[in-house]
């Protein structure tokens, strides 16, 4: 049987911008319509990167352990485990690779050659959001923190508790938020260093 699609009509409307923006800018965030119904949200940078680091020696992976706003002023409750990540911001010049490793220096502190960040492949962020996530497994065997994430040098992270968990594959597995999931199925599917 063949199916055959009718052609959709692909006008997007914008309901409502952010008055802030980017360096392009860009609003941050807006919400937009398509098809005359679907409502979804696009923010500036549109795409972006999750990873999760490992370490063969220790048996472990790191995930961070993050508040998320506005709900954590509210409830302490109010934070994830949840695979470290960062935004594609930096220009068509740079592979999503050369991005990942930029965002280990910067969220985790290691800084790790291009050959221990394995792909692990992208998937939809959310069906109500125009945006891509790329994954990525980051071997930091044998490689000493050099330096204070972004993270620990704000005053205010630990205030709000964030920190670095180091975790088992079970672990990861049961405490993750879907990013991490995704990103150790992924790997593990694909036979790439899953301890």
């Amino acid at each position: 049987m063949k199916i055959t699609k009718k052609p959709m009509e692909n006008t997007i409307e914008t309901l409502w911008s952010s008055s802030e923006s980017n360096q392009n800018s860009e609003s941050y965030f807006t919400i937009k319509k398509t098809r005359g119904y679907y409502l979804f949200a696009q923010r500036a940078g549109v795409d972006s990167i999750a990873f999760i680091l490992y370490n063969a020696d220790r048996q472990k992976y790191a995930l961070i352990h993050e508040s998320k706003p506005p709900l954590d002023g509210i409830d302490y409750r109010a934070s994830l485990i949840t695979a470290f990540g960062g935004s594609i911001d930096m220009g068509d010049a740079v592979t999503y690779q050369q991005i990942c490793q930029t965002e280990v220096a910067e969220e985790a502190g290691y800084n790790v050659p291009l050959s221990n960040i394995h792909s692990i492949g992208k998937t939809l962020v959310s069906t109500q959001m125009s945006q891509m996530c790329e994954g990525f497994l980051v071997d930091v065997t044998g490689i000493p923190k050099e330096q204070k994430a972004e993270w620990e040098v704000l005053e205010s992270s630990t205030i709000n508790g964030d920190r670095v968990l180091w975790m088992s594959y079970d672990e990861v597995m049961e405490n993750g938020d879907w990013k991490s999931v995704y990103i150790m199925t992924q790997a593990k599917y694909k036979g790439i260093s899953i301890l």
